[in-house]
């Protein structure tokens, strides 16, 4: 509980520059986010849109570009984050807002044609994430699919020194960022409690999803997803 507690202090309080810094944190930004859209070709028709773990409605944004008659349902622990979501769609009566624990949440079964997910997932302690990916096989339509554009651990310890080496040489070289900034982001990813991506796909699959596959990655950005048949 004081871990959740952290996590969501951490977010209300950069709640105000959380989409700026966005793009400069994550060195693949562009290509991150447009895998997880692609992605979401795979299913014929998409009504109705769940985004675990909303922040500030970034994720939501682009798939209401795409899907803009969806409708889209933002989960999120921190008021703070939600709070700015609710002012991108101001006015918007297919975008709807929870301010809950999305690990520990109640969801419709067979309700959505996709959940997707940007960098919250690995918030979560791994036994919450298995539960999760249990409740969103519950929730998919069949046909639907889970688009989760997340940070994974490195399969190898080698690997997650080149990962953690890489990205923290990205924030620290990067003018756009502030040096409290900076120091925030590196604060942050204390809090984070990543899996190794196979050790996620296998878990889909247990709870009932198929396909469970990488299809985008840079380092310990990765875009995975699974289907519902």
């Amino acid at each position: 509980m004081e871990a959740l507690q952290e996590i969501q202090n951490q977010f209300n309080a950069v709640s105000e520059k959380y989409d700026r810094q966005r793009q400069f944190l994550i060195p693949c930004f562009d290509d991150f986010y447009r895998a997880a859209l692609t992605l979401s070709d795979e299913v014929s028709t998409v009504k109705n849109i769940l985004d675990v773990g909303a922040g500030t409605g970034l994720m939501s944004a682009f798939f209401h570009e795409k899907y803009p008659d969806a409708k889209i349902t933002l989960i999120d622990i921190s008021s703070a984050m939600l709070k700015k979501a609710e002012e991108r769609f101001e006015g918007n009566e297919n975008i709807n807002f929870l301010n809950a624990d999305f690990a520990t949440v109640e969801l419709p079964d067979n309700h959505y044609d996709l959940v997707v997910s940007g960098l919250a997932i690995h918030h979560l302690p791994n036994e919450l994430k298995q539960r999760l990916f249990g409740k969103i096989a519950k929730t998919l339509k069949p046909g639907g699919w889970f688009i989760n554009a997340d940070q994974v651990l490195g399969e190898t310890d080698l690997a997650e020194k080149i990962y953690t080496e890489n990205w923290k040489n990205h924030v620290q070289q990067n003018s756009n960022l502030t040096e409290d900034e900076k120091q925030s982001a590196f604060d942050r990813i204390k809090v984070d409690i990543m899996a190794p991506l196979n050790d996620q796909l296998k878990w889909l699959e247990e709870a009932g999803l198929q396909n469970a596959n990488c299809y985008y990655q840079y380092n310990n950005f990765v875009v995975f997803a699974a289907n519902k048949q």
